[in-house]
């Protein structure tokens, strides 16, 4: 542990050092359940108590109904600009349409520099669905970006739920109310036009994840 904790009790300390060592080993931070086990507490409510001290003692911040999202602050670290964690997702369905990132569906969380994800808007990470963009350079598998809460105008990119099917077009604004058009480069589904009522916009592509 690199910065000074003498005013944190030993048990602080512990669990100071445990959400260290996870988040060196597993490149996330660790949820309270599994602080819990690492630090034998076997009470939530005795790791949020201690977690609540130690962010009040400034060594750690969090984000308020964000599972893993706990983050270390040191006097090394005001150098750095502390990353913001996005969950991956396994998949959209009807079933989830309407809580698309709870604990059951996330994969794990991935970093990312806050100056890419401006703003308090929500987003998660899924891989592409279908080869509707693939002439725009996106493959199905490709790891994408997408926010949930994002203004969407004419010619962005979208992840939408129709029917069963979960897809990736451009979107326009139609000419009548109501409706909108989706774009792909391959018309799979042989229309383009669609009543708002038909489909769900799931949010906003903004990105795609590539290592190199």
């Amino acid at each position: 542990m690199s910065i000074h904790l003498s005013n944190l009790t030993s048990k602080q300390k512990k669990v100071y050092a445990v959400i260290e060592t996870y988040i060196k080993t597993h490149g996330i931070p660790p949820t309270v359940r599994e602080i819990g086990e690492l630090v034998g507490e076997k009470t939530p409510g005795a790791v949020q108590g201690i977690l609540n001290r130690l962010e009040q003692k400034g060594v750690i911040k969090r984000q308020v109904g964000m599972a893993r999202s706990i983050q270390l602050v040191s006097q090394e670290s005001m150098l750095y600009a502390e990353p913001k964690y996005i969950p991956q997702i396994k998949k959209i369905t009807r079933r989830n349409i309407d809580d698309p990132l709870n604990i059951y569906n996330i994969i794990k969380y991935q970093p990312f520099p806050p100056s890419l994800l401006p703003g308090d808007n929500q987003y998660f990470m899924i891989k592409c669905p279908d080869i509707s963009l693939e002439e725009s350079g996106i493959n199905q598998g490709d790891l994408l970006v997408v926010c949930m809460d994002c203004e969407i105008n004419d010619s962005d990119i979208i992840i939408i739920l129709f029917e069963d099917h979960v897809l990736l077009r451009y979107y326009y604004k139609g000419k009548t109310d109501g409706s909108i058009i989706l774009k792909a480069d391959t018309n799979l589904l042989d229309r383009e036009e669609f009543n708002e009522s038909e489909v769900h916009i799931v949010g906003k592509v903004i990105g795609k994840y590539e290592k190199f």
